[in-house]
């Protein structure tokens, strides 16, 4: 089965691609966040493009409190409820430490690369690492 990896931010989205057979995720852009039709529409067309059947959302688990939800995972629920209500298939994964594992490997990439579809990416990989064998 092909997945979307989403890193949801109030201005940007990485988006990453991957499936549960070869089990590897891979980054692929960025989408800008300003328009929510926009998000949507260039979602379908990539959902479609790659025949990808379920999204994997990463929302935030704060390490310290698990039961305390933040604004931002408030927001990404929000954006999770959307994409059912289109008709997605939404898995949420928690990120904490993505954006960190991204920063990493930008770092490791001489300071060029764009670290939100890298989170995404990593997201995506810890969703199909779960996956059973």
């Amino acid at each position: 089965m092909r997945l979307l990896g989403l890193d949801y931010g109030s201005s940007r989205i990485g988006v990453a691609l991957g499936d549960d057979v070869t089990k590897v995720a891979t980054p692929w852009n960025v989408i800008v966040n300003e328009d929510m039709e926009d998000v949507f529409l260039r979602l379908h067309e990539l959902a479609a493009r790659e025949g990808a059947e379920r999204i994997v959302v990463g929302i935030p688990r704060p390490l310290a409190d698990q039961a305390r939800e933040t604004a931002q995972a408030k927001e990404i629920r929000q954006f999770i409820q959307r994409l059912r209500l289109d008709g997605f298939d939404v898995v949420e994964q928690n990120e904490t430490l993505t954006s960190k594992i991204a920063a990493d490997q930008v770092k490791e990439m001489g300071g060029r690369g764009k670290r939100d579809d890298l989170a995404a990416a990593a997201i995506l990989q810890a969703y199909l690492d779960a996956l059973p064998a």
